[in-house]
């Protein structure tokens, strides 16, 4: 299975716009874990769209898009 992983704003400093093959155990939490990331930056991860729970498998075709919640102020 491929799916896409697209960072967004921030996150493109840590990880790159890339298509990866996965096996059908691979879940959302397993992607963001692949990546060393600061400990203040925090992530949530959308796919297709839809704020997803880190536990969720991804399925053929999914686009995962990564966002740091960092706000400034």
């Amino acid at each position: 299975m491929k799916i896409s992983l697209v960072p967004v704003g921030i996150m493109k400093k840590y990880m790159e716009e890339l298509e990866l093959e996965i096996d059908e155990t691979f879940t959302v939490g397993f992607l963001t874990e692949k990546y060393t990331l600061p400990v203040n930056l925090k992530a949530v991860c959308f796919v297709n769209g839809k704020r997803i729970d880190p536990g969720s498998k991804l399925k053929d075709g999914d686009i995962v898009k990564i966002v740091s919640t960092f706000a400034g102020g």
